[in-house]
C-alpha cells in the first residue's frame, strides 16, 4: 500500500464483507460470461458446509476448493491491513473477522479429521466404490486416512492381533467403526421439497422453505448433499 492510499480505501476494496468479485481464481476460464463468485459466497458456503459437518454423523463432501480461496482472501485482507494503525476501530474490527474465518476453518477441518481418525476403514471402503466426482476426501485427506489405517493395524498387530486365534484375525469387518446414520439431526430445508419419507412406516411430508425439522439424518442425507437443505 502506498503512502497516498487512504485506508478506508483500501478496507473497502474486495473483502469478506463485500460483493465485490474475488481474485482471478474464482472465474471459470471456459465461460467468459460466468460471474466470478464472491469473497462473501465463500464465506457463506463454508460455513454451511462447517455447520453441516458438525452436526452430520457421517463424512461430507470436502471443500477443499473454498478453503484454499478463502486462505488467499484472509492473506490479502492481511496485507492491506499491515499499514492501518491497531488502535483504529475499523482494524480491530476486521481483526475480530479475521480470528472468526480462521476458526470456523480450523474447526471444520478438526471435525472432518476426527471422522477420519473415527471412520478410518469405513471412509477408505465408501471412497473405493465412489467415482472420482463424489469422492468425499480430498488427496490430501486420503493419503492421511491411507497411512492412519495402515500405522494403526501395524500397532495392533505388534500389541494384540498377532496374538489371537486365526479364526479372530480374520474377523476385520466386524471391528470397522461406523457412523451411526439412523441419529436424529436438526434440518432447515432450503428450498421446497415434497415427499420426503420421516418414518419407519414410509409417512411422507412436504418440507417448506425455511421449515425447521428433526429427522434421522439417514432419511435426509441426500437433500444434505443436494443442498436442498441444511443441518442446524
Amino acid at each position: 500500500m502506498s503512502d497516498t492510499e487512504n485506508p478506508e480505501q483500501v478496507l473497502n476494496e474486495p473483502d469478506l464483507s463485500t460483493e465485490a468479485a474475488y481474485a482471478n481464481g474464482f472465474e471459470d476460464d471456459d465461460d467468459e460470461d460466468a460471474e466470478p463468485i464472491t469473497a462473501q459466497k465463500v464465506l457463506e458456503i463454508l460455513e454451511t458446509a462447517w455447520t453441516n459437518e458438525i452436526c452430520a454423523p457421517e463424512l461430507l463432501q470436502h471443500q477443499t476448493d473454498m478453503l484454499e480461496l478463502m486462505l488467499s482472501q484472509v492473506a490479502h485482507m492481511e496485507e492491506q491491513m499491515k499499514d492501518l494503525d491497531k488502535n483504529d476501530f475499523r482494524f480491530v474490527v476486521h481483526q475480530m473477522e479475521l480470528e472468526r474465518i480462521r476458526y470456523i476453518m480450523a474447526s471444520y477441518l478438526r471435525c472432518r479429521l476426527q471422522k477420519i481418525e473415527t471412520y478410518t476403514q469405513h471412509i477408505l471402503n465408501q471412497e473405493a466404490t465412489r467415482d472420482a466426482a463424489d469422492k468425499r476426501l480430498s488427496p490430501e485427506e486420503a493419503k492421511y486416512a491411507q497411512d492412519f489405517a495402515s500405522h494403526v493395524d501395524e500397532y495392533f498387530n505388534k500389541v494384540a492381533t498377532q496374538y489371537m486365534p486365526n479364526q479372530q484375525r480374520g474377523e476385520a469387518e466386524q471391528r470397522i467403526v461406523t457412523p451411526n446414520l439412523m441419529s436424529h439431526v436438526f434440518l432447515k430445508a432450503n428450498i421446497a421439497v415434497s415427499g420426503v419419507i420421516v418414518g419407519v412406516d414410509d409417512e411422507e411430508v412436504d418440507l417448506a422453505p425455511g421449515s425447521q425439522h428433526i429427522i434421522p439424518y439417514q432419511l435426509v442425507a441426500d437433500l444434505i448433499h443436494k443442498n436442498q437443505a441444511q443441518l442446524i
